[in-house]
């Protein structure tokens, strides 16, 4: 089954790494992909799932520009070079979840080409969990999803000018 946590408010990306944390307690294999995350910044998360034994993580060294500054084309190819390394891996049946943190910001921003996705999406062998996590238009992907969860920000200490903090927002 698909599923996808989208939106503007907080959690995406906590939920889909408490879903894999579940899942391999219950022993399944799992592996995770994160796409557009600052190459300079170690996320709490990464930290301690490299710590779980039947959690693997592929943290992909791709700075979108509002982090950092990379132009959009040389992240485009970056990028679509990962998603081709990470549709290998799924094909080859390692994993019964897939977490593709990220990836409707880099369908929805153009990283990676929509139709190519759609297609990767109609292509995941059966038996295999996939997550998506990111902001973004979602209209052509929610089709395929069994779970579709979004986050609503009411409220967030980023509108009166509080950073992100460690161990809360990364």
């Amino acid at each position: 089954m698909i599923h996808l946590y989208t939106g503007n408010g907080k959690g995406k990306t906590t939920s889909a790494f408490g879903l894999a944390m579940r899942a391999s307690g219950q022993g399944l294999r799992v592996c995770i992909f994160q796409f557009l995350k600052p190459k300079s910044l170690l996320c709490g998360e990464q930290v301690i799932i490299r710590k779980i034994k039947g959690i693997d993580i592929v943290a992909f060294k791709q700075s979108h520009p509002m982090f950092e500054d990379v132009s959009m084309q040389e992240l485009k190819k970056i990028v679509e070079k990962d998603f081709i390394r990470t549709e290998k891996i799924i094909h080859e049946k390692r994993y019964d979840m897939i977490v593709l943190d990220e990836i409707i910001n880099a369908v929805d921003q153009g990283f990676v080409d929509k139709k190519r996705f759609l297609d990767f999406l109609r292509s995941i062998p059966e038996g295999i969990e996939l997550v998506l996590t990111g902001r973004g238009d979602i209209s052509a992907i929610e089709q395929y999803a069994d779970y579709i969860t979004v986050m609503v920000e009411k409220k967030h200490p980023f509108r009166k000018n509080i950073p992100a903090r460690k161990g809360i927002e990364y």
